[in-house]
């Protein structure tokens, strides 16, 4: 009796041991995939090519700027055609996650003429009508889920992400994602999106190529499975480590533009 009592014990503890390191091991190649080396600084030319439902297509063209500051990143997208969105800007912030502050953003729109600070719980509306919202375009917070290996084949890794409650996180607007990881280039290659039980969105790269020894996502897309449509996010004339100085990433550049 004491030896079969003494052999389940074993199987309770190894297995609550293996579910434990599975959980860490998510949590971990989540953290990989946050903190993976993009050089100090990075430069892009972006389309975002629209498809509506009704198969209208628009599009929109920006620049795009990036910098590590330590833990924190700052980002800086200008846009410079269609004209009715020429000198539109978006800056963010990006804190370290052991401070336990929200990331900031700011819009300015020039017909306004004004900066206005995106509030948290407006993240989760679309980014300039695009498929994409606020928050898909911000820096991931690996505090926002519970991470659980759900699956591993070759150098993919599937994790489910859920938010501890089961409730919408009020940043992002989303209660679970299942994400798919190349682990030998830390990089997300989908993202499947949930609300409330229901799949409404999916993230997936099309196309990844090595830039200046950084693997980098040259295109992408978001479908939108509630509304219909997508869109294609195209990044071209990447550069790394242009040395781009602090002063880029504030306020007054958006007001005054790039030039």
């Amino acid at each position: 009796m004491k030896k079969i009592y003494y052999s389940l014990l074993l199987t309770l503890c190894v297995g609550v041991s293996g579910f434990s390191y599975a959980l860490q091991d998510a949590k971990n190649i989540m953290e990989s995939v946050k903190y993976r080396d993009q050089g100090v600084d990075r430069y892009s030319d972006v389309d975002l090519i629209q498809t509506m439902s009704d198969g209208f297509v628009r599009s929109r063209s920006l620049k795009m700027y990036e910098k590590e500051f330590g833990e924190e990143r700052k980002g800086l997208l200008y846009f410079t055609e269609p004209s009715n969105t020429a000198g539109t800007g978006l800056l963010m912030y990006s804190y370290a996650e052991v401070d336990n502050k929200e990331d900031d953003q700011w819009l300015y729109l020039p017909a306004l003429r004004k900066v206005k600070r995106i509030a948290t719980n407006s993240k989760e509306g679309p980014f300039l009508g695009t498929d994409f919202s606020f928050a898909d375009i911000e820096r991931m917070r690996i505090a926002d889920y519970v991470y659980t290996l759900k699956e591993e084949k070759e150098n993919i890794s599937i994790i489910e992400a859920k938010t501890e409650n089961g409730l919408e996180n009020p940043r992002t607007g989303y209660s679970q994602r299942i994400v798919h990881v190349d682990t030998d280039k830390n990089i997300i290659i989908k993202d499947e999106i949930f609300r409330q039980g229901r799949l409404i969105k999916v993230f997936e790269v099309v196309q990844l190529e090595k830039v200046n020894g950084f693997w980098t996502v040259v295109e992408a897309k978001m479908d939108n499975l509630v509304e219909g449509g997508s869109t294609r996010l195209i990044r071209k004339n990447t550069q790394y480590n242009q040395k781009l100085k602090d002063g880029l990433f504030n306020q007054r550049t958006l007001r005054k533009g790039l030039d």
